[in-house]
């Protein structure tokens, strides 16, 4: 990891912020190895941060090869911290709280690599997840994103401030086997849009998660997820799994597809619950 770079990028968004000029364009681009570490904080005004980590495996297995990539993109108003640690195999576990001072938007992408990160298991199976909010004000996103060998999961971080929070919010998930020609082995999808605020929440403090297996699900380590928001909007929700689907108590135990819409007035709140392998 280029140490020095990193170092000098993450004054140069301290001073911008210190010094009331307007942040109009800051890119942060670092490979992250085993056991470093890079924290940044910043306080943006009307511009755009923008951060790219991977985390590299320095194991005998892959060596120098990409496990994990976690990708955030934020636009507007806003204050917070971007931390990222390096694990095993290229495993990245990524710590995000911003909330805007007015307009923003957010986003977090997230690349699983198994064949890297589990080192000598080869499923052939990669994942893809991504989490955005955006609005006019009371914009807070606030996840963690943790890999590990065999399973990769979000979550709350702090539990006790929203994961996603603004007018338009969602999640997406989606998981991939290279045996099959690229074919989608699972795609989850959930997102709200209100002229008030909209959040999710979780009694468990995971959220979504993927798995080397090709599975994807919104309830890792059990619990309930909620969705829900104030004013008038639209809620959207779909699933596909290939080989076995659950979506909201139903299950189609051969796979399947099956998607929801709400037009809703005065609010809404709704447990949700999808898996698909």
């Amino acid at each position: 990891m280029d140490k020095t770079r990193v170092a000098l990028l993450t004054t140069f968004v301290v001073f911008l912020a210190i010094t009331a000029i307007p942040v109009k364009a800051v890119d942060m681009d670092m490979n992250v190895n085993g056991g470093s570490s890079v924290e940044v904080e910043f306080s943006v005004t009307d511009g755009f941060v923008g951060i790219n980590a991977r985390g590299i495996d320095s194991s005998f297995w892959h060596t120098g090869e990409v496990g994990q990539n976690n990708i955030f993109t934020g636009t507007g108003s806003f204050t917070g911290t971007y931390r990222v640690v390096g694990g095993n195999y290229g495993s990245l576990q990524t710590f995000i709280n911003v909330a805007s001072s007015s307009s923003a938007s957010f986003d977090m992408q997230e690349q699983i690599f198994f064949n890297i990160l589990s080192a000598n298991h080869i499923y052939n199976v990669e994942g893809f997840f991504e989490a955005w909010a955006s609005g006019d004000d009371g914009v807070e996103m606030n996840l963690k994103s943790i890999g590990s060998m065999y399973v990769w999961s979000e979550a709350t971080n702090p539990y006790s401030e929203p994961p996603l929070q603004g007018q338009y919010i969602g999640k997406m998930a989606l998981v991939w086997d290279w045996d099959e020609s690229d074919a989608p082995q699972a795609y989850l999808w959930l997102d709200v849009s209100t002229d008030g605020s909209a959040t999710m929440s979780n009694s468990n403090i995971w959220g979504w998660s993927i798995s080397e297996s090709g599975s994807a699900t919104t309830n890792y380590a059990g619990g309930t997820r909620t969705v829900s928001a104030t004013g008038d909007g639209y809620l959207y929700q779909e699933a596909y799994g290939e080989d076995y689907l659950t979506f909201n108590g139903a299950t189609l135990p051969g796979g399947g597809y099956a998607s929801l819409g709400i037009d809703f007035d005065s609010g809404i709140t709704m447990t949700y619950q999808m898996t698909g392998n």
